[in-house]
């Protein structure tokens, strides 16, 4: 972009199942509008406490899959100006999962393990942590420092 502004354009994966007129797919973006690219959304595996894709065959390249995280990153190919990074959480994943995940040191290490091996394996920038929302919907009080824990 041609200003000092950051505009952050978040893709919403789920939006590729609207029926028309509201289908938006990574087809119908315009990079050259955007200075960061935030891939929404990645999820919490409760057993493992890892960073997970929520929908394997948009965002990953197995099984036939369309392979959204790679195509995505592979835009700074041609917008070196973009700093593309993957949100995980939102709204339907809940307060619980993260609750749970954050609450105990060796919880928070698997995940955050799990978060830099995606992130470097699919050249992200950096995390969206959406977590919605600390202390509330089901969390815990004791969410707000767990949450200062987890991201120092």
């Amino acid at each position: 972009p041609k200003h000092d502004k950051k505009v952050v354009c978040y893709i919403a994966t789920w939006a590729v199942y609207r029926p028309d007129p509201g289908k938006f797919s990574l087809e119908d973006l315009e990079p050259a509008l955007c200075t960061h690219l935030v891939y929404s959304f990645a999820g919490l595996n409760e057993t493992t406490n890892t960073i997970k894709s929520l929908d394997p065959w948009q965002d990953l390249e197995t099984d036939y899959g369309k392979a959204g995280y790679k195509r995505l990153v592979g835009l700074k190919q041609k917008y070196p100006h973009l700093k593309v990074t993957l949100a995980i959480g939102g709204w339907n994943e809940g307060s619980p999962r993260y609750s749970n995940m954050a609450s105990k040191p060796e919880t928070r290490a698997a995940f955050i393990k799990s978060v830099l091996l995606m992130l470097n394996n699919y050249k992200f920038d950096g995390l969206d942590l959406d977590w919605e929302y600390p202390t509330k919907r089901d969390g815990k009080p004791y969410d707000r420092d767990n949450f200062v824990l987890l991201v120092k």
